[in-house]
């Protein structure tokens, strides 16, 4: 196929239909479709072409539940035909290195700490996009990140490793869900340099988005107090006492929170998610990766 805009239109249309599967069927990806598609995640750019990455091909029915419990028990990682695990990998050239009498530090420093993040996402983008076109469903799991010793062992992993990123793959159980709202592309994309945003701009955009979504709080004990508590710690990473206060009396007359209240006050918590960032500096310092110029 020649490479042009007119002949790519399908693809681009069929692209913005993606979304994250997490109902798969029983049906099984052949492993000649699973390695093409692979493969193509191997050809993606890679900064100075280092490749510092490996990928754990999990069909096992006992890896894929200790996946599962590694993050968060989200069920469909158990239930996927395969799981991806994506490993920032410099164990392999931590070896190469010395081999070839060439300077290696490349695990101790920030700077390629983040390299190789942006090439684990190129990566995996590109397998999920070439198994979306091949109608195969995906889902990122990001929440294997902090849990290296959980897996540590039965995925077999070197010093110099460290599990990023899951990708768990299978064929859709059910239709594609309803498209959600994203943000608008004026309020994403710029000319040339950061756009001189108002603040009734980004409120906009933001509603917009949400549309107005709420979430009731539970009105059953023990979990009306539980939730109310973790709200409540949250908020005060942000705001006084008093100003908390108000916030949650109006949440409670409401009996719900909106969408933004919900994500970084109950399920990106502020406050868990700083403690948490502690915990996965140390679990990936653990494995031997410690990006210790910053």
């Amino acid at each position: 196929m020649d490479r042009n805009f007119e002949n790519a239109k399908e693809i681009l249309n069929n692209m913005k239909e993606r979304y994250s599967c997490r109902a798969f069927s029983d049906e099984k990806i052949p492993e000649d479709v699973l390695k093409e598609i692979i493969g193509v995640g191997l050809r993606a750019a890679s900064g100075g072409d280092l490749q510092p990455y490996s990928i754990i091909v999990v069909k096992g029915e006992e890896n894929k539940k200790l996946l599962c419990e590694a993050s968060g028990n989200q069920k469909f990682i158990q239930d996927a035909d395969v799981n991806l695990v994506f490993l920032m990998d410099w164990h392999k050239y931590d070896v190469y290195t010395k081999q070839k009498n060439a300077p290696f530090v490349a695990y101790k420093t920030f700077f390629h700490f983040l390299i190789a993040m942006q090439d684990i996402m190129c990566a995996a983008q590109s397998i999920e996009t070439a198994a979306f076109l091949s109608g195969i469903g995906s889902c990122y799991v990001g929440s294997i990140i902090g849990e290296s010793s959980l897996v540590k062992e039965k995925l077999n992993l070197p010093d110099k490793t460290y599990p990023v990123l899951i990708l768990s793959l299978g064929y859709p159980k059910n239709t594609p869900p309803a498209k959600i709202n994203k943000l608008s592309y004026d309020a994403m994309v710029f000319d040339e340099n950061y756009r001189d945003f108002t603040d009734e701009d980004i409120f906009k955009a933001y509603e917009n988005k949400y549309n107005g979504r709420t979430t009731n709080l539970p009105q059953k004990e023990p979990y009306k107090s539980e939730s109310l508590k973790t709200f409540k710690n949250a908020l005060l990473t942000s705001y006084t006492d008093d100003e908390v206060e108000k916030i949650l009396e109006k949440a409670i007359e409401d009996g719900f929170i909106n969408e933004t209240q919900r994500r970084f006050g109950l399920h990106y918590s502020a406050h868990k998610l700083q403690e948490i960032s502690k915990e996965v500096y140390s679990d990936i310092e653990s494995m031997g990766i410690f990006p210790n110029d910053i």
